[in-house]
């Protein structure tokens, strides 16, 4: 059986752009933060096999939790079809424990194949079912995997061949609300430039060498070959999935830094593009039993364009969402905030109960430590002879948001 190779470096043939880490890394913290809007209060799972672009997505993703990006757990998935494939999960553990990652790591008993499955596809679907899985029970925000830019070019290429519609031509979503690509705009190149500047250990798949799996052929031949005849026809691939994704698709933001009303059963919908969040967020809400129609989805459209200052729109299920500056978060009905217009004078720690819920208060000396869920937020100590209070808001009030540091309405 082949063997899988190890190296720390990427082949010196190579020119190496001192460039590439920044660049690496600046993608990597735009798809995270800004683009999927995940921060220090979210739990990402990175699925790492060892090779080149996962082990550098995981290393990009931990310069990005030093800029407030999310919390980082590992998973890896050993198919056991290789021999040494123990060795590569035991340095993927061992990596990860040296930098402070935890790491959930699982081998496949007997690979089962179902019947018209390859051998491709089987390996995709077990190793899909553990991210689920896992995920699941970790309650992750998203799952990231190491898809870049030439996957997605093979990926449009397959999907064309195959006689895909209109959809074929966007390839895999930067975020679809459960899988995360954040290194979809760097090409394989740049990554083997930044495992290099990086001087980071990378395991290479010997299977990715072999003929008999037909995205190798697209990989090994079809794309140079096209290369060859339309020089830069690489790159005219990766724009033109870009441009088929549609421009005017709406995007929710965080709600991180802004008031929503109260209410005991308030979810927050995460960043992203609205459909794709919106579905994945009332997946898995028991109350919804129907799927949104066209005229749900038109306003919800408007309410983010017109980046409204607070509209209830109400949604199947008995369900209902409010919007507010192109946030969204989902009610079991319409609610409204109590009214507590004078202050209540706080201690630290301190319970406070109102109509709507507790609020809690105490000291952490670690601002990481400082939250342990979605539903707490973190502030700085207040200088000497600052007391804190508690109250409804009042016209005028502002807020300095966490996430851009600007000031916001209330």
């Amino acid at each position: 059986m082949p063997r899988h190779a190890v190296d720390s470096v990427a082949p010196a043939s190579r020119e190496l752009p001192r460039q590439a880490v920044r660049l690496v890394q600046d993608a990597v913290f735009r798809a995270t933060v800004r683009t999927a809007g995940l921060t220090a209060r979210d739990l990402l799972a990175v699925a790492v096999s060892g090779g080149p672009d996962s082990i550098v997505l995981l290393d990009a993703l931990l310069a990005a939790r030093e800029r407030g990006g999310p919390a980082l757990h590992v998973l890896h998935f050993d198919h056991g079809w290789h021999d040494g494939s123990a060795a590569v999960a035991s340095d993927v553990q061992a990596a990860c424990r040296a930098r402070g990652v935890a790491v959930t790591s699982e081998r496949a008993a007997r690979p089962m194949l179902h019947r018209g499955e390859s051998r491709e596809m089987t390996a995709r679907r077990i190793r899909h079912d553990f991210l689920r899985r896992v995920g699941a029970q970790l309650g992750v925000a998203r799952v990231a995997t190491g898809h870049q830019a030439d996957d997605q070019v093979e990926t449009i290429l397959m999907n064309l061949a195959r006689g895909g519609g209109p959809d074929a031509l966007q390839g895999m979503r930067l975020d679809d609300g459960r899988t995360l690509r954040p290194l979809l705009s760097v090409w394989r190149g740049q990554i083997e430039a930044y495992a290099c500047q990086r001087r980071l250990t990378v395991h290479r798949d010997p299977a990715n060498d072999s003929s008999t799996f037909r995205r190798n052929r697209v990989r090994h031949e079809l794309i140079p070959l096209l290369d060859n005849i339309y020089p830069g026809a690489r790159k005219a691939l990766l724009r033109a999935g870009g441009l088929a994704v549609p421009a005017a698709e709406a995007m929710v933001s965080s709600t991180q830094g802004l008031r929503m009303p109260l209410a005991p059963d308030r979810r927050a919908v995460p960043a992203g593009r609205l459909r794709d969040v919106l579905n994945a967020a009332l997946r898995t809400d028991e109350r919804s039993t129907r799927q949104l129609g066209e005229p749900h989805w038109r306003a919800l459209d408007r309410a983010l364009a017109d980046n409204t200052a607070g509209r209830w729109i109400q949604l199947p299920g008995s369900r209902w969402a409010y919007v507010r500056d192109r946030a969204i978060a989902l009610y079991s009905d319409r609610v409204a905030d109590p009214p507590w217009p004078d202050p209540v004078e706080l201690s630290v720690p301190a319970v406070v109960d109102f109509a709507v819920g507790r609020l809690k208060l105490r000291y952490s000396t670690l601002a990481s430590e400082a939250c342990d869920s979605a539903a707490c937020e973190a502030l700085a100590v207040p200088p000497s002879g600052v007391r804190l209070g508690v109250r409804t808001p009042r016209p005028g009030d502002r807020v300095t948001s966490p996430v851009d540091g600007r000031q916001h309405n209330l």
